[in-house]
């Protein structure tokens, strides 16, 4: 897992990794961070994309074809829209990571990396569940207490 602050990503380093990425925003949230495989905001993180191709292509992955027309009529919302997670502080993202499953994480993001239909979704939901992590995951919520993850 790679765990970075959205200025320091590049596009096509983000592109190429195939371990998971999850980018950091606090300030100005680029295209990298809108093409990582989880996307943690604090509040001060602005969008500011430009009209290049990179940047429209990295906002409608993150949230579809009609992205680009709300990002236009600025009816784009940073927390609402393009963030996994909004944290108060940068501090606060080894917490936000620590309650989750990296596992669930990464299984997660090649999802939706790749697309990938039915039957690859029933073998990676198969994959999960056979760890036990799910199963932690519901017992610890139940049991209201925090999550023991592998």
């Amino acid at each position: 897992m790679i765990v970075a602050r959205a200025e320091s990503l590049d596009v096509a380093d983000v592109l190429r990794r195939r371990e998971l990425v999850v980018a950091v925003a606090t300030g100005e949230i680029n295209a990298a961070a809108l093409f990582s495989d989880w996307l943690v905001v604090t509040p001060e993180a602005r969008l500011t994309i430009g009209r290049d191709a990179t940047t429209i292509a990295a906002l409608v992955w993150r949230l579809g074809p009609a992205a680009y027309r709300s990002y236009l009529l600025d009816a784009l919302n940073v927390a609402d829209a393009v963030a996994d997670a909004v944290v108060s502080n940068a501090a606060d993202v080894d917490r936000w990571l620590g309650r989750r499953s990296t596992l669930a994480l990464d299984s997660a993001a090649a999802l939706i990396r790749r697309r990938g239909g039915d039957p690859l979704e029933r073998a990676e939901f198969a994959r999960l569940f056979a760890t036990g992590e799910p199963q932690e995951g519901l017992a610890a919520f139940l049991e209201k207490r925090a999550a023991r993850f592998r």
